[in-house]
């Protein structure tokens, strides 16, 4: 049996699982992977990557695009307060 390419986009349809996605992509700290990941849950729903992010821009984004897109996908940005591993 002939393997397919593994598509996250295929399996998080849901805004909870899109934001679960898009966290854990954030906290490897790659923001490439995150603009891949985005793009990557763009292509199975209603929202553009391209419209937000052309290549000229898709090294530079700005909020309101991301804002925009994330809308788009049923999410929203928010802000978290980091709180870093303690060692003891």
């Amino acid at each position: 049996m002939a393997s397919r390419p593994y598509k996250a986009s295929r399996y998080l349809k849901d805004p909870q699982d899109r934001a679960a996605y898009l966290n854990e992509v954030l906290e490897s700290g790659d923001f490439n992977a995150f603009l891949l990941a985005l793009k990557n849950l763009a292509e199975t729903s209603e929202a553009d990557f391209a419209t937000h992010f052309d290549d000229e821009n898709v090294k530079s984004p700005n909020l309101t695009r991301l804002n925009t897109l994330l809308h788009d996908l049923g999410l929203k940005l928010s802000i978290d307060v980091f709180q870093p591993a303690k060692i003891v």
